[in-house]
């Protein structure tokens, strides 16, 4: 049986205090190469990193989602019955996915949770209240990954080329 919202929402502050200073292990995962949960790397030269950046993406993807529908349930036009078709369409289907490849299990638990959940929600601001405490589950999930995400590859293999650089390519690609 699906849990009240309130209930729910609850769950989600008491998550979010407890992840406030204690990175959950599923992040920590990435850090350390330990990719338990899925075929990744097995397909991609025994690497993780594209791993690490799609899973990256899905939290900036889910934290985006969250404020647009936190948006329309400010605007006085947007109803309860849309706002939670919404969430639907933009969550629900893509959890177990994320769960799966990413290894966002916390992630994919919540929003299944929720949206077991809106079937209680009566009103705009009951629906507000519950997606606002996800929104902040996931994005104190997303500031974890941030911290430990590899960001020395991108300062060791991608720097900006300078003027210099490009005239030096520009000349060695028209010798031989």
């Amino acid at each position: 049986m699906a849990k009240a919202w309130q209930e729910v929402k609850n769950e989600l502050e008491e998550e979010t205090d407890k992840i406030f200073l204690t990175c959950p292990d599923e992040i920590k995962r990435f850090h350390y190469g330990i990719i338990t949960h899925s075929d990744a790397g097995k397909y991609s030269f025994n690497q993780y990193f594209g791993h690490w950046v799609h899973a990256y993406d899905a939290y900036m993807g889910f934290q985006g989602s969250v404020a647009t529908l936190l948006q329309l349930a400010k605007d006085p036009d947007s109803d309860l019955k849309h706002l939670k078709k919404l969430f639907h369409i933009m969550f629900t289907g893509m959890a177990p996915m994320f769960a799966e490849y990413a290894g966002q299990k916390l992630v994919a638990k919540y929003i299944m949770e929720t949206t077991d959940a809106l079937d209680t929600v009566q009103t705009k601001e009951e629906f507000v209240e519950l997606i606002e405490a996800l929104g902040t589950f996931i994005t104190r999930l997303y500031w974890w990954f941030h911290w430990y995400f590899p960001w020395g590859v991108g300062a060791s293999l991608c720097q900006r080329l300078s003027p210099e650089d490009i005239k030096e390519i520009a000349r060695l690609s028209q010798t031989s």
